[in-house]
């Protein structure tokens, strides 16, 4: 009986050395700093210290690893390029996600951009909120995106990291043939009828060149909100929906599953506007 009595004590004696380091850990957990480069590294600059040759700090100073100096976790000034855009085209896009934060913490639009109540943390989601501060935009945006694919599997462009309000390269891969217009036809109307109305003519063997969500929005300016793939008979070809009270959505983008199911001349029900190839 003595024996149980002294197990229950230690039992009990235990669980309250147990309780007590949980709370002392919730406690620590809950007075962590932000993790970040500078509040687990550095003491004075926060940089990309995840890129592997080079390194842009949070002053928008470009170094070599070999320049950065990792215990404040500063470049070098002396050895930096401060604010370099030498990878970065006009549309704010670069090949380098260094040099995109570089030249993003360089560039006075980017207040202006942090501001505008459409822009947000994750592109097109408002739910993700708004950044507060340049190097935490600069950092952010300059990441690759879904806006920056086609078919979420091969970048638009090698300029893939891009620090504009709304991420989204130029799109190089793939490329229409010149000559090739992508149009959008009033709801229900046919192919045939939307390109005439421009003053040219549906071209039925590109349909399977614009049959894609990336293609509408890259050429029409539609924002999908979804991206479907139906075998519809009755859509011949790709089409959009218009969905209202969306915000920052214009609606559904559609693309044809079926290539057999391709006409310019078919006219199709008024929840719909044809995707037409007009040349």
């Amino acid at each position: 009986r003595m024996a149980r009595g002294r197990k229950s004590l230690f039992c009990a004696a235990g669980l309250a050395v147990l309780a007590v380091a949980l709370a002392s850990l919730c406690g620590c957990v809950r007075a962590a700093r932000p993790v970040t480069a500078t509040s687990t590294w550095f003491v004075d600059c926060d940089n990309t210290i995840e890129t592997r040759d080079n390194v842009t700090d949070n002053q928008g100073r470009l170094c070599s690893r070999d320049k950065l100096n990792y215990y404040t976790g500063c470049c070098d000034a002396a050895e930096a390029h401060q604010h370099d855009c030498s990878r970065c085209k006009a549309n704010e896009c670069c090949d380098r996600y260094e040099h995109c934060v570089s030249c993003c913490m360089g560039t006075d639009a980017v207040d202006t951009y942090m501001t505008e109540p459409g822009v947000f943390k994750v592109a097109l989601h408002p739910e993700t909120g708004h950044w507060e501060n340049r190097w935490d935009y600069c950092t952010g945006q300059c990441r690759t995106t879904p806006l920056g694919t086609m078919y979420e599997n091969s970048y638009k462009d090698d300029f893939k990291f891009c620090y504009s309000k709304f991420p989204a390269p130029e799109l190089t891969l793939g490329k229409l043939p010149a000559d090739l217009k992508v149009e959008m036809g009033l709801r229900g109307q046919s192919c045939t009828t939307a390109c005439r109305a421009k003053g040219m003519t549906c071209a039925p063997e590109h349909f399977e060149k614009i049959n894609f969500c990336e293609i509408i929005q890259e050429h029409t300016d539609f924002r999908c909100r979804f991206c479907k793939i139906k075998a519809m008979q009755e859509i011949a070809g790709p089409v959009v929906q218009y969905m209202a009270g969306q915000e920052f959505f214009d609606g559904t983008c559609i693309q044809e599953r079926q290539m057999d199911h391709f006409s310019c001349d078919q006219d199709i029900s008024e929840l719909y506007n044809r995707i037409c190839p007009c040349v």
